[in-house]
Formats: C-alpha cells, structure tokens, sequence
C-alpha cells in the first residue's frame, strides 16, 4: 500500500501528463505560422497579409497572386488566392506545421503535388 506522498506524485504526473498531451494540439494555426518567406525544391513563396509571391527555381519571374483570404483551423491552413492571368481562384491548404515553425507541407490537389517547405 504505498503512502499518501506516492499517491499524490502518481496523481501529480498523470495530471502533467494530460496536460502536456492536450495542450499540445490546442494551438490552432494563425497567421503568424504562414507568414513570411519558405522554400522548396520548386523555388520560394512568400505569404503576406494581401498577397502570394511566388519564384520558381532559377529564375528571376517574381508572380504575385493576390489573397482573398486565409481559412485557419486546427491542424492546416487553407489560402484563397487569385490567378490574376486567368481572374480564377484557387485554394491551397497548408499543413504539418513543426512546433519550431520552421516547416510545413503544401497538401497536394488538383494543381500540384505534396511540396514540403522550409523557412528561408
């Protein structure tokens, strides 16, 4: 039978525990995850408040895309963003932010493939 100081750390540690776990999927993804510059084998994009910049590898075509709007949730990122050569929109969703924020995953659709991103 051990004693009430034994209880009391056991109790202690599964608390810490259960709190550790669900604190570690609380924060939702914000603007701050996604802003700035990132890179990938395919070239740089950067992600501003209004606009999308992209530049393919090994040139110097800076292609702005205007935002509509970011959908943030839980685990990803959802960009709305106009091709302003075809007035179309187009949705890009973003995810498997690190905890570091130095990396996230560019969810493959319709458009492209899986693209992992570094922060430049």
């Amino acid at each position: 039978m051990g004693s009430r100081y034994d209880n009391a750390v056991a109790g202690g540690l599964v608390a810490l525990a259960v709190g550790a776990l669900g604190c570690a999927n609380a924060a939702a993804i914000e603007y701050k995850d996604i802003a700035g510059k990132w890179c990938t084998s395919g070239g740089t994009e950067q992600f501003d408040r209004k606009n999308l910049i992209a530049i393919p590898s090994g040139t110097n075509d800076r292609r702005v895309y205007p935002i509509e709007r970011f959908d943030f949730g839980d685990k990803r990122v959802t960009v709305v963003w106009k091709d302003t050569k075809k007035n179309e929109t187009y949705t890009t969703d973003f995810a498997e932010f690190s905890p570091d924020g130095r990396r996230m995953v560019q969810l493959p659709n319709e458009r492209g493939p899986r693209r992992e991103f570094h922060r430049c």
